[in-house]
């Protein structure tokens, strides 16, 4: 399996510029949240921000616009908003995670079942346990609200009449302006213990501001604005809850002082040719000691996919050199190895559970969390 995982870990990647030559590393960085032992889970419907206030009937209006015609203008959202934010929340973590092909994920509608039959005294742990579910994720929308109003501003302006001469005239102009705020949350718990796992939380805000000519309708769907609130949190939870791919580029090492035997292995660098660039610095790096031909093959190893052996070249080149550059890159391999060793700990579910400390909850634990 491992050597799976490193294949899929370790690729090799070449990024060319216009003067150097980079050589990308791939490698595996460890979720925020060690969810090696909750693989299988199960997802809840977004609870509701039931304190959302119930909108006027009218946008208000900022100074005198009733004879404007903007003071009965109709508010862009009703109650129902909290609704179709909290579902579109519970569609947007369930695609997300499905998406990331991490997680076997038992539906929302299925949760929602186990979770309101145990509130009537079933055991939801068994339910769950039967399934086979490790760990129950409860989104919710802790607080929201939209703040709309509309304004209006006096410019001059400067005209000019038939005969071509100037004069100035005060012109209103009118706008719609909209805060929204946002503050979601997931809070794990374990399906065994009944324990919280993790909970995370992330506040959004965001704003509309537009001039507008019409005082029978404003054209703006807060829903939207919201769905895009949700979706721009779900990169950061994937990152919280999914080992994720990334690379870091590394330059090669100029060739100070100059040894013209290898100029073809930074050509062969450049074309993407690593294997033929590694064995002519590697060469150079035995017969004479290059310093930069030593620090260039340990990184394009590490390229390759081989880490250890990168580490393993860098220490030489360092012990023998000394050399500031090469301890850095020696530095960056050896985080580029723990992050991946920790990366597949997590992904085989090696690691010990984790949960926070906070036991004040017990078998009422999802009744609590879904109030």
């Amino acid at each position: 399996m491992k050597k799976v995982l490193i294949s899929f870990i370790l690729v090799i990647t070449v990024f060319l510029s216009s003067c150097r030559t980079s050589v990308g590393i791939s490698y595996m960085v460890p979720s925020e949240i060690d969810m090696g032992n909750y693989r299988n889970i199960a997802i809840s419907s977004t609870v509701p921000y039931y304190g959302f206030a119930r909108p006027a009937r009218y946008i208000r209006t900022v100074g005198s616009l009733a004879r404007f015609g903007y003071a009965d203008i109709l508010s862009t959202y009703d109650y129902g908003l909290k609704d179709e934010v909290a579902d579109y929340a519970t569609e947007s973590l369930w695609s997300t995670l499905s998406a990331s092909g991490y997680f076997s994920i038992l539906p929302p509608n299925v949760t929602d079942k186990i979770l309101d039959a145990g509130s009537i005294g079933m055991s939801a742990r068994k339910e769950f346990m039967k399934r086979g579910v490790d760990a129950v994720i409860i989104p919710r929308i802790e607080s929201m609200s939209v703040d709309e109003y509309i304004y209006s501003q006096t410019v001059v302006e400067t005209r000019e009449n038939s005969k071509g001469e100037e004069y100035e005239v005060d012109t209103t102009r009118f706008y719609y302006d909209a805060d929204y705020y946002l503050s979601y949350s997931y809070t794990i718990v374990d399906v065994e213990t009944e324990r919280i796992v993790a909970t995370r939380r992330f506040i959004v805000e965001d704003t509309d501001n537009f001039r507008i000519s019409n005082h029978n309708f404003i054209f703006t769907y807060p829903e939207r604005i919201f769905a895009n609130m949700i979706d721009s949190t779900m990169s950061r939870i994937t990152r919280q809850l999914v080992p994720l791919r990334t690379s870091v580029e590394i330059t090669l090492m100029d060739n100070k002082p100059e040894v013209k035997a290898v100029n073809a292995a930074y050509d062969y660098a450049k074309d993407g040719d690593l294997s033929s660039a590694l064995g002519l610095f590697q060469e150079n790096y035995e017969s004479t000691g290059h310093v930069p031909s030593g620090y260039n093959a340990a990184l394009i190893t590490a390229a390759k996919g081989d880490v250890d052996g990168a580490i393993e070249i860098a220490s030489r080149v360092y012990n023998d050199s000394g050399s500031e550059e090469v301890y850095q890159l020696l530095s960056r391999l050896a985080s580029i190895k723990r992050s991946n060793e920790e990366s597949i700990r997590q992904i085989e579910g090696s690691n010990e559970k984790e949960r926070d400390l906070d036991d004040s909850y017990y078998s009422s634990i999802y009744d609590a969390l879904r109030r």
